[in-house]
């Protein structure tokens, strides 16, 4: 485990430096290889957390959705989770029972010396944009009434094209708040 007065690790510097080539800013976590941002994407703005785990050459990228889901939900939403979640290639979307917290994390494990800023860049940007698809389904499951979530056919629910973000017109991809 490195410590505060430890030279940041190759991996992690190449977490910075995927960072800079997109021109996002982050704060680094004192005394851990962990950089977080905010970005603002179309449904929602995303609290992003990447961690670089050098023992295991593998780099974390999570999100944690903005609510807060009550037990009288949480049956509903894994549904919703999973169901999301087969339709992923990259990362999950998982559950925390305790705290009421959603969120989505994607990994990977890189080679001993080689480290694509790309594949680090891609892993933020599929973390941002599952995030942001997924937050206005939530948000309905989150403000339905009760007697109306025993009639949801979450396979159609999650289909529903009209709550889904536009695709952008340029590679920019999300922006960063200042």
């Amino acid at each position: 485990m490195k410590t505060s007065t430890s030279p940041p690790s190759r991996l992690f510097l190449a977490v910075e430096e995927a960072f800079a080539r997109m021109k996002w800013s982050g704060r680094q976590v004192p005394g851990r290889e962990v950089l977080e941002a905010d970005f603002e994407t179309h449904h929602t703005r995303v609290r992003l957390h990447v961690q670089a785990f050098p023992e295991i050459q593998a780099v974390s990228v999570a999100t944690t959705l903005g609510h807060t889901v009550p037990a009288s939900r949480m049956g509903i939403v894994s549904e919703l989770l999973m169901r999301s979640n087969l339709e992923l290639t990259i990362g999950a979307f998982e559950l925390d029972y305790d705290a009421g917290r959603v969120m989505f994390r994607a990994s990977n494990v890189f080679p001993e010396h080689i480290i694509p800023t790309a594949i680090i860049g891609s892993l933020v940007h599929s973390a941002l944009a599952e995030t942001d698809r997924l937050t206005p389904f939530l948000t309905l499951i989150l403000r339905m009434p009760p007697e109306e979530l025993g009639r949801v056919n979450m396979k159609l629910f999650i289909q529903r094209e009209d709550l889904l973000p536009p695709v952008p017109d340029t590679d920019d991809g999300p922006s960063l708040l200042p």
